[in-house]
Formats: C-alpha cells, sequence, structure tokens
C-alpha cells in the first residue's frame, strides 16, 4: 500500500519515516531544507542608498514643479507688464538715469569692485573645495 504525500508529509513532520523508501528520504531533505531560514544579508548601507534614490526623486518632483510656477509666474509678470503699459501709456525714456551721468567715476569702480569680489570668491571656494555661496 503506497501512502499519499499528506501523510508521508505528516510522518515525516512525526519522524516516522523510516520505512517508507526513497521517496520518504527525499521529503526529508526538502523539508529540512526548507526549515532553514536563507542565509542572505542585504549589502552595507543598502537602506540608506534606498533613502537617497527617494530623496532624488522628491527632489526632482519637486524641482519640476517649482520651474513650473516659476514659468507660470514668469509669464503672468509679463502679462500684466503689458497691460500696465499699455493703459497707462508708458514711454521708455533714459532721462530717469541722467543723475548717473555725473558719477562715472564711481559707477566703474562699483562694477570693478563687484567683479574683484567675484573673482575672489571663485578662487578662495576652488581653493577649498567647498560649494559657491548660491
Amino acid at each position: 500500500m503506497k501512502t499519499t504525500d499528506e501523510e508521508l508529509q505528516r510522518q515525516i513532520e512525526k519522524g516516522d519515516f523510516s520505512s517508507q523508501g526513497i521517496d520518504a528520504h527525499a521529503y526529508q531533505k526538502v523539508f529540512g531544507a526548507l526549515k532553514r531560514e536563507p542565509e542572505y544579508r542585504l549589502p552595507l548601507y543598502f537602506a540608506d542608498r534606498v533613502i537617497d534614490l527617494v530623496e532624488e526623486k522628491t527632489k526632482a518632483k519637486e524641482s519640476a514643479l517649482d520651474k513650473f510656477w516659476m514659468g507660470l509666474g514668469l509669464f503672468a509678470f509679463l502679462i500684466g507688464l503689458i497691460i500696465t503699459f499699455a493703459i497707462t501709456g508708458f514711454k521708455l525714456s533714459v532721462g530717469a538715469f541722467l543723475f548717473i551721468s555725473g558719477y562715472q567715476g564711481l559707477v566703474i569702480f562699483g562694477a570693478a569692485f563687484i567683479l574683484l569680489l567675484n573673482w575672489i570668491e571663485k578662487k578662495i571656494v576652488k581653493a577649498r573645495g567647498m560649494e559657491p555661496l548660491n
């Protein structure tokens, strides 16, 4: 009389499989392997890498949304500027900047000083390996 798989499994779980033949020994090996926990370990810093990927995706989405709102804001600003110019009859004139004509030296010094500070910052940032101040 041949035993069914379920009966064979119950006998093996109880420990009675001595006279069941080759099937019983095969089942015993399979069940023994299934009872052991796998010896797999995740790589070092696995969780940190997953978190970094999630943060990158979140930042990319936020960046795209920021660019959309920035573009929409600029578009609305330009439309508002055009409507304002049309309603008020604005005419472009350089007369508002005539007060600067007496301070040419100061304007040139200011531009040169700003360029000098920019150059110094780039040299310091590059030399120390820091990130630029944006």
